[in-house]
């Protein structure tokens, strides 16, 4: 796996989460592929690019890759793979398979568990730095926090995967059920581990009580499942311990994205030591 750093923008609505998101990227492409991922609603990148980026993986420029994922898409392709791994399953047991399938659509964190599959994907693509234009603070936390919600999940399906199986090698039958269990939820472990080692996340602020108050909701509310930077976006006076970026006129396409000053940023990331040994565990796509 040659990622370094998987990093998420997140914070109050129009705080310059987006436009950091680009520039950081921008600047990373320098050293390496580097993919930029939006998961926010109401994407942004093309605007701040000059051209639109769209849900297919598109290169932006040298190095530097760029997707704006839609969210009803990304549920219905999760919940067709899920689909697609149980199909040659008993139809006793497929049926109640299927029947989770159409609650991941459903369910209120659909889009959340999908998200996350799909960033197992992107990890294991051979990018050295992704970066993640994040949904507003709420959603954020909350795609973090279905993390432990999905696996616990997974681990209530693996015990009765386990006592199915029992049951089917006394029958002297095969039984998929368990593998395909455990190949979710070693996805899950997979992506869970790289946050914990290789994820960053920069509560963006900006000179201002509700934004630096969502800033300070981010750091308490997701200590623990990453590690979190604070930054002041537009930097006038306010000192403290966060990064600070200072405001530039128009930053908008390749040119002005590069006018930003993101060189905290970018040392927060690389904040990695190079050459250590690969410690994940083989996880299947």
């Amino acid at each position: 796996m040659l990622l370094k750093r998987l990093a998420f923008f997140g914070g109050k609505g129009g705080v310059g989460k987006s436009t950091l998101a680009c520039a950081t990227a921008l600047r990373l492409s320098q050293e390496g592929k580097t993919l930029l991922v939006s998961i926010d609603p109401a994407h942004s990148i093309s605007g701040i690019f000059g051209f639109p980026v769209g849900s297919q993986l598109k290169e932006v420029s040298k190095n530097l890759y760029a997707v704006e994922l839609e969210g009803e898409r990304l549920v219905e392709e999760y919940a067709k793979r899920v689909l697609e791994a149980i199909s040659g399953l008993t139809p006793s047991v497929r049926r109640g398979l299927m029947a989770y399938a159409e609650y991941l659509r459903l369910s209120p964190t659909a889009l959340e568990t999908a998200m996350l599959d799909r960033l197992v994907d992107f990890i294991m693509e051979g990018y050295e730095y992704i970066m993640v234009d994040s949904a507003p603070t709420g959603q954020l936390i909350r795609l973090f926090k279905s993390l432990q919600a999905v696996r616990g999940w997974f681990e209530l399906l693996r015990r009765v995967a386990k006592e199915r199986q029992k049951v089917e090698a006394f029958m002297g039958r095969e039984d998929r059920l368990l593998k395909i269990v455990e190949e979710r939820r070693k996805r899950l472990e997979f992506l869970s581990e790289v946050l914990s080692k290789k994820g960053i996340l920069f509560a963006v602020a900006r000179e201002e009580p509700l934004s630096l108050e969502e800033a300070s909701r981010l750091e308490k509310e997701l200590k623990g499942y990453i590690e979190v930077r604070r930054v002041i976006n537009c930097w006038r006076s306010m000192e403290g311990n966060f990064l600070k970026v200072e405001e530039v006129e128009k930053p908008y396409g390749l040119e002005g994205l590069k006018r930003i000053s993101a060189a905290g940023l970018v040392d927060a990331i690389k904040r990695y030591l190079d050459g250590r040994p690969d410690e994940y565990p083989h996880v299947s796509s």
